[in-house]
């Protein structure tokens, strides 16, 4: 008997708590889709960087279970609660307890396994569409079709297990320690206000503001160039963290209160239309839900955080490219191999159309004029880096840049963007150099135009003198570039580190073997490596904010669809007393928005904050300082849309609910 029951309440469950389930049965979807994507030869093969897909998505997945257990674990509770008198009354009627235990749990297990099954299929499905995304970032014209695999769905039945085990063992205790009395009166009871003095709510409400401030301070000094070779950059972002997660639940544990104090302390505002009403149905969520509002508040932060930095990432992979890799095939060498160089373009020959191809050399200034004024890291050289203004004019014109003057015995200096302010600083002092010679060159210039990683090996800078003041300099390196027809891809690199690996590979003094691989870059290898590292980046992060999002929803639609049903007699009055069906569902409308919109307000600034930080340190990776404020809203606007069907779901649960009534 009690097995059909269990049964028949399960059924009536898939109902009662349909977004529960769709929330559930989606993340164990996802879960199951990645976990074949990551596990297919054919992805993993696109290139090295997608080997490392499955190592993050482990721990990613790490995350996301405890965030899946918080939800089932606070539905489950809610499911306990609202039917707490009904097992109060078969322990009346003499069923023993353990009986009424596994029937309830049971009817857990059973809405768990009918989600379980469903994510089979849908996130089969869902993996096609996964692997369609990759194979579009790698721009790949075939499809790769992801077959199923017995290693991630038994990953899914033992994260399926381990959730539910602690869940059900939790509530096995929890139903154990309960009495009778304690069943019957359990929906009838009210939470305790957290704060009973306005004085210290109030108090805890300031502090939790300074301790945001001085979260944001102290998180904001660290993305700076300065605090970049600090060692104690991290520590000081763990403490700016913490001080922020203290001041969501601060003021999470006191805004609604506040509010609710000031509309109730105003007449004028309480007794007009229906805001003593919303304010009594609203005050016991409020004041009892402030530490669940705070974990939601959190969960929000977390959504908008992933979906910008999912932006940021895909933003910055253009520059990153052109500063890695800008011209198709780059080799560098020592000067005395220079003759070498032209064994690449040979075997490049084999597979490719060579367009055009440049051989040019970068020079030693002995009188070390720069480096002495500036400290940059990766330069520690006893000499300054120089090429002529011809071979800086023939490089721009290889990636299609306008060339560049000096006149009146000019310079430049060319380094990557984020070292330009640790030159400006000092531009006063590099205003004029002297040579060996007696000349004197005036700076016309410090720029990145032109500039990538391999330019030298060197130094992370080199200087542009007119072609005549090189000439009598020593050669440092000898470099050659590369223009093909073709795409080049990463099995060139391959081709090209096997093929010259007597060359490229010797062994040292002490017996080693030294690789020089590093010195050939083959831009369709780093294409492929940033489109792996553009797919794993950008799809976990939305996996993240969808898992991040969706359990902030849920809970707080089964909150709202358990208040519908156990104060279904609250609606039922004000529509004997009069009240229409439009004016019930305004207020509804109105009660909903309040409880929606309290975990988002105070999230959405503290993310800002976090953005204008980070903004502040990656801006010269990405086309302008403030394209961070379009990534900002465009995250905002995908996570308000998800949030908006949340909250359009239970507001039509909501008044289904109270219409029965």
């Amino acid at each position: 008997m009690l097995y059909k029951l269990a049964f028949r309440n399960a059924k009536r469950s898939l109902s009662d708590y349909a977004i529960y389930l769709i929330t559930v049965t989606l993340s164990f979807s996802l879960m199951f889709s990645f976990g074949l994507v990551a596990s297919s030869d054919a992805i993993t093969g696109l290139s090295e960087g997608m080997n490392t897909f499955q190592m993050v998505l482990d721990f990613i997945n790490i995350i996301i279970l405890f965030v899946i257990c918080f939800l089932i674990n606070y539905t489950t509770k809610f499911m306990f609660t609202k039917r707490s008198r009904e097992f109060g009354m078969y322990l009346l009627l003499g069923i023993r307890r353990g009986r009424v235990i596994f029937m309830f749990l049971t009817e857990i297990l059973l809405l768990g396994l009918f989600a379980l099954a469903l994510s089979f299929p849908i996130g089969f499905v869902v993996s096609q569409v996964i692997s369609m995304v990759i194979v579009r970032a790698f721009e790949i014209p075939e499809v790769i079709f992801i077959t199923f695999r017995a290693a991630p769905a038994g990953s899914l039945l033992l994260c399926f297990s381990a959730v539910f085990l602690l869940v059900l063992v939790n509530m096995t205790r929890k139903m154990g320690r309960i009495s009778i009395r304690g069943f019957l009166d359990m929906e009838k009871q009210n939470e305790e206000k957290i704060l009973r003095s306005s004085r210290k709510r109030n108090l805890l409400f300031c502090v939790s503001l300074l301790l945001g401030i001085l979260g944001f301070l102290v998180w904001n000094s660290q993305f700076s160039l300065d605090a970049g070779s600090d060692q104690s950059v991290m520590y000081w972002l763990m403490l700016g963290i913490l001080l922020f997660i203290l001041s969501i639940y601060g003021v999470s544990v006191t805004t609604g209160d506040m509010l609710l104090t000031l509309v109730l302390r105003k007449k004028s505002v309480k007794y007009t239309g229906d805001h003593l009403f919303i304010a009594r149905t609203f005050s016991s969520k409020v004041r009892s839900m402030s530490i669940t509002m705070g974990t939601l508040s959190m969960l929000v932060v977390l959504t908008l955080l992933s979906l910008n930095v999912s932006y940021l990432y895909q933003g910055m992979s253009g520059y990153l490219l052109e500063l890695e890799s800008p011209y198709d095939i780059q080799v560098f060498d020592d000067p005395e191999d220079r003759e070498i160089l032209s064994d690449y373009i040979a075997l490049t020959e084999e597979d490719y159309t060579v367009r055009s191809s440049y051989l040019f050399d970068v020079y030693k200034d002995p009188g070390m004029h720069l480096q002495p004024i500036v400290s940059v890291p990766g330069s520690n050289t006893d000499f300054d880096t120089v090429i002529s203004l011809g071979t800086y004019n023939e490089l721009l014109k290889l990636r299609g840049l306008s060339p560049v003057s000096l006149v009146d015995n000019g310079y430049l200096i060319l380094t990557d963007r984020q070292l330009i302010p640790l030159f400006e600083e000092a531009e006063e002092d590099l205003s004029t150099l002297t040579l060996a010679d007696g000349t004197s060159l005036r700076l016309k210039g410090i720029t990145d135009n032109g500039y990538w990683l391999t330019l030298t090996g060197l130094t992370s800078f080199v200087a542009v003198y007119p072609d005549r003041y090189v000439q009598d300099l020593e050669p440092a390196e000898s470099h050659l570039v590369i223009d093909t027809v073709e795409e080049t891809t990463a099995d060139l690199k391959k081709k090209i580190t096997d093929e010259m690996s007597w060359h490229l590979t010797y062994t040292d003094e002490s017996g080693d073997t030294v690789n020089q691989n590093y010195k050939v870059t083959v831009q369709g290898q780093i294409v492929e490596e940033g489109n792996s590292m553009l797919a794993i980046v950008s799809s976990l992060c939305l996996y993240l904010a969808f898992i991040f999002l969706s359990t902030a929803g849920t809970i707080l639609a089964v909150q709202a669809l358990s208040d519908s049903s156990r104060h279904k007699y609250r609606y039922a009055v004000l529509s004997r007393l009069g009240v229409s069906g439009s004016s019930l569902c305004r207020t509804v409308g109105r009660q909903l928005l309040i409880l929606f919109g309290l975990p988002v307000a105070y999230p959405v600034l503290i993310t800002f904050l976090c953005m204008f930080s980070i903004n502040r340190l990656y801006s010269i990776f990405l086309s302008s300082r403030w394209v961070y404020l379009e990534y900002f809203l465009a995250g905002l606007g995908i996570f308000l849309l998800v949030y908006l069907i949340y909250f359009i779901a239970t507001y039509i649960g909501f008044k289904r609910n109270i219409q029965e009534a």
